[in-house]
């Protein structure tokens, strides 16, 4: 008679050393197939475009090589990250874990307000007519000064050159928005986002006084700014990664703006990040003890009026694309 064990084995539990080197080795995996997605979209874009001169528009030969770019970047960073990876990197802190705990609990209801606000006025777009949406409601410099027409540097916020570009900066908004509303207060989401658009309106003015710029990428990128001196001023209390992933959004921003800049206009980039930086560097507390949360009855009630500023050019932008009302 056999005699039979029912007694399982336990499994061997991996040392902190193994576990280690087991991640390492999906970085570097995952690096490697980043560098050669990247080379492949490069290669294939110079065949494209360089070569075979293919007809595509400057934003999507633009999009496409910088996608590349970029995952032959990320792949070259995760192999250097992976050489450098510790054990203490792969430990979440209290402060990180608390962070995640909340953010799931977070619902960004001014955020919502905002994406909708811009797909809508993108929608009468399109029933207008892009070139004629443009002419109507865009940020044209030039009737901006000689007609008086200054609520253009508003409604030409609302406004966007098609589905792409509607699709980046509403998920732009939708990601960088919802962040404020959880790490600090909506109030200040729509300040910020209002002043930025605003503020790099003016910049793009005052140097390319001449051009008609749409979209509402200076008052995201005013959000940004905003993130990227919360992560520098709070970093004790975020995850590691944070102020690097707002830099690293910099980045690529800055370098699409530098490849496409005939499409781009960084000028209100600049200027939106700039006006979001120091809204930032003024409102949020250097005191780790204080909650950046809080706010008084004159931030909110000044949150409240701003939304209501964008929730009145989106109306603005809407009446004059349906012909409604004209100025």
């Amino acid at each position: 008679m056999q005699y039979v064990n029912d007694e399982e084995t336990p499994e061997r539990q991996i040392t902190p050393e193994e576990y280690l080197a087991e991640q390492k080795t999906q970085i570097r995996k995952r690096a490697f197939w980043s560098i050669g997605i990247g080379i492949f979209i490069i290669s294939a874009h110079l065949v494209l475009f360089a070569v075979a001169d293919v007809e595509f528009t400057l934003l999507f030969r633009s999009i496409f090589f910088i996608l590349g770019l970029f995952a032959l970047g990320g792949g070259i960073w995760g192999i250097y990250y992976a050489k450098n990876l510790a054990l203490k990197d792969l430990i979440p802190t209290p402060e990180a874990i608390e962070f995640a705990r909340q953010a799931e609990r977070s619902t960004p209801y001014f955020t919502y307000v905002l994406v909708g606000l811009i797909v809508t006025v993108t929608l009468c777009q399109m029933a207008a007519g892009l070139d004629e949406s443009i002419k109507i409601a865009g940020f044209v410099k030039p009737d901006f000064w000689s007609k008086g027409e200054y609520w253009r540097i508003l409604t030409g916020a609302t406004l966007h050159f098609g589905i792409l570009h509607i699709y980046f900066n509403g998920q732009a908004l939708y990601g960088f928005g919802g962040l404020i509303e959880f790490l600090s207060n909506r109030a200040h989401l729509v300040i910020v986002f209002v002043l930025a658009i605003i503020g790099g309106g003016l910049c793009s003015l005052f140097f390319m006084p001449a051009a008609t710029s749409i979209g509402a990428s200076g008052g995201v990128m005013g959000l940004i700014g905003y993130l990227a001196i919360y992560g520098y001023r709070r970093k004790e209390q975020l995850p590691p990664d944070f102020l690097k992933s707002m830099l690293i959004n910099v980045g690529f921003i800055a370098a699409f703006g530098v490849i496409a800049y005939q499409i781009v206009d960084n000028f209100a980039h600049l200027g939106g990040f700039i006006v979001g930086a120091i809204y930032g560097f003024l409102q949020i507390p250097r005191d780790l003890q204080k909650n950046p949360r809080e706010v008084g009855t004159a931030a909110e009630m000044l949150g409240y009026a701003a939304l209501l500023v964008f929730i009145f050019t989106c109306i603005l932008s809407v009446l004059l694309l349906l012909k409604i009302v004209t100025l």
